[in-house]
């Protein structure tokens, strides 16, 4: 990923990620970074990823502070159970250690299998692409959604995707890698013969099974839909049952 990208106050990027380094954090690149290792596809952005385990946040905060970084406290209720926003100047460090849903945290074993990168210069690694994905399929709201970024990491990944471990990640939430295949597939027709056969044969097969036994009414999968990025951008939303 050392390439020359045209990011704004490239300076302070550089001073946030060697600080962190420095100060021995384990973090891994996510956001628009990660999707740009994989796909070679960029979009300008104001603020980068970092994911961290949970213990090392105390670590990343300390770090960034020292390097002049503020905490720019929530911007959504909830924030502080999920992310931290740093900022300075113009530019936001979001350290991350759980799913905006809070569905999941961040595990040693993604840094296990985080591959390597440089950017600006600086040596760090990148979240794994099924974790990529596994973060993604759940940001989907009126006001976002981040499929379109899995469709391009799909199509320029999708031989390099481990996609038993996928499925195994998703666990009950399958049908969501389910609607990522169909949405892909309609996209790109001449791609199709890249996920293979085995994993579309099991999808069938739970769709099969989901028909004709279906679940028990799963009350709150609606809220797993990124609900925090849900009401920042939209403060006057509220839950009918509230």
């Amino acid at each position: 990923m050392e390439k020359r990208l045209s990011i704004e106050n490239e300076a302070l990027y550089i001073k946030a990620l060697t600080a962190l380094r420095d100060a021995g954090v384990n973090y891994m690149l996510g956001g628009a970074l990660a999707v740009y290792y994989y796909t070679n596809w960029w979009r300008n952005t104001h603020d980068v990823d970092v994911y961290v385990v949970h213990e090392d946040l105390d670590l990343a905060m300390d770090a960034l502070a020292r390097a002049g970084f503020h905490d720019l406290g929530e911007q959504a209720v909830g924030d502080s159970e999920w992310i931290y926003h740093a900022g300075r100047e113009s530019i936001i460090v979001d350290v991350i250690w759980r799913f905006a849903n809070l569905a999941n945290y961040v595990s040693l074993d993604w840094l296990e299998r985080a591959p390597d990168c440089r950017f600006l210069g600086i040596d760090a690694k990148v979240l794994p692409p099924e974790e990529v994905v596994w973060i993604k399929a759940f940001v989907i709201n009126r006001h976002r959604c981040d499929w379109p970024d899995v469709m391009r990491l799909i199509k320029n990944q999708c031989d390099n995707i481990n996609w038993d471990r996928l499925l195994d990640m998703l666990g009950e939430h399958w049908l969501l890698l389910a609607g990522l295949v169909d949405v892909f597939d309609w996209q790109n027709p001449q791609s199709v013969n890249c996920i293979p056969r085995h994993i579309r044969e099991e999808i069938a097969r739970r769709r099969k099974d989901y028909w004709d036994n279906p679940p028990p009414l799963a009350e709150g999968r609606e809220r797993l839909l990124d609900p925090w990025i849900h009401q920042r951008a939209d403060r006057y939303a509220t839950w009918c049952d509230e």
